[in-house]
């Protein structure tokens, strides 16, 4: 029998001395495996069915009524999104806009005044229906004005001696 290359001559001896390969014989090098623990107790921390993975669906709340069924479907504010809006208009910012001359005090003021004058912004498509107007500055008010507002507090213009009429835009 005829050895391979590189092998020396005692290598065939050695390959006959040492015992066959099998699955009998398999084990891993020494040091490579650690002894395994021995676990005592619960496996995975509770009981039920969080020890066994089986998780109920979200919003489930254990058989009580969950949120989602004790709150009523529609709200007793029910249309709040489709109400007119009438944007504020102070009795300071329309003397600030009579100082300025963007309105003018001698001539009926309406709504095109106001937007010209930029005294007031109207968007249709945030569902503005006009301005409102409101008494916050009515003691440093001093201008006599005829306005026509969508809504109004006649108290403070009046006192002063102005007139103020409320008519309704449909944009």
């Amino acid at each position: 029998m005829q050895v391979g290359r590189g092998a020396g001559p005692g290598a065939l001896d050695l390959l006959r001395a040492l015992p066959r390969v099998s699955l009998a014989n398999l084990r891993p090098n020494p040091g490579s495996r650690k002894p395994e623990r021995r676990r005592r107790g619960q496996r995975r921390g509770r009981k039920g069915e969080h020890q066994r993975g089986t998780q109920p669906r979200l919003g489930f709340e254990g058989g009580q009524t969950p949120f989602y069924l004790r709150i009523p479907k529609h709200g007793f504010n029910e249309g709040h999104s489709f109400r007119r809006q009438y944007q504020p208009l102070s009795l300071n910012r329309l003397q600030y806009l009579i100082d300025l001359g963007r309105v003018d005090p001698t001539q009926p003021t309406d709504l095109t005044q106001l937007v010209n004058g930029r005294g007031v912004t109207i968007q249709p498509s945030k569902r503005d229906y006009g301005g409102q107007l409101v008494e916050e500055g009515a003691d440093t008010f001093k201008a006599k004005v005829n306005i026509k507002a969508q809504l109004a507090s006649e108290l403070a213009i009046e006192r002063i001696g102005g007139v103020v009429t409320t008519a309704f835009y449909d944009p």
